[in-house]
């Protein structure tokens, strides 16, 4: 992620991972045990995915926050584990790892701009520390080791 301020406005650039289909064993192997976020989604065609859930994960990193999330044994949101109870789930996700401001402010702009059925569009709110909130997103191949943003060009 790279962060750029003007002023009392904030771009974001994420570099989003390959898209994954959901596997409670594989997580382990492909999701990194850092702070992020975590797109969940069913998939609508070949190239098509539809937004269920953004998922913040701080304290505890993606890969533990997942798990927490979507095993039914471990959950510590039981509604919306059994929401996604029986779906096919895809997900990518992306390392926000400056403060937790920052990752509020992402989540905030993504659950706006797309609109995924289990977030709570209404009441969620963003760190209010600047009037507007910018979001470039980029995807990584999956041959992509490390995350390479442009330098310039934003």
């Amino acid at each position: 992620m790279k962060k750029k301020i003007y002023q009392d406005e904030v771009l974001y650039t994420l570099a989003w991972s390959p898209v994954y289909q959901f596997d409670k064993y594989s997580i382990t192997k492909i999701i990194p045990e850092l702070a992020g976020i975590v797109a969940v989604m069913e998939k609508r065609s070949e190239e098509t995915y539809h937004y269920i859930l953004f998922y913040s994960c701080w304290r505890d990193g993606m890969r533990l926050g997942l798990k927490n999330l979507l095993d039914p044994i471990f959950t510590r949101h039981p509604d919306l584990a059994k929401a996604m109870e029986g779906r096919q789930l895809w997900y990518k996700y992306t390392v926000v790892d400056s403060n937790p401001f920052d990752l509020q402010d992402i989540l905030w702009w993504l659950i706006q701009s797309y609109e995924p059925e289990l977030n709570d569009i209404q009441n969620y709110e963003h760190s209010k520390r600047y009037r507007n909130i910018y979001v470039r997103e980029m995807e990584l191949d999956k041959e992509t080791v490390v995350e390479r943003l442009p330098k310039y060009g934003f």
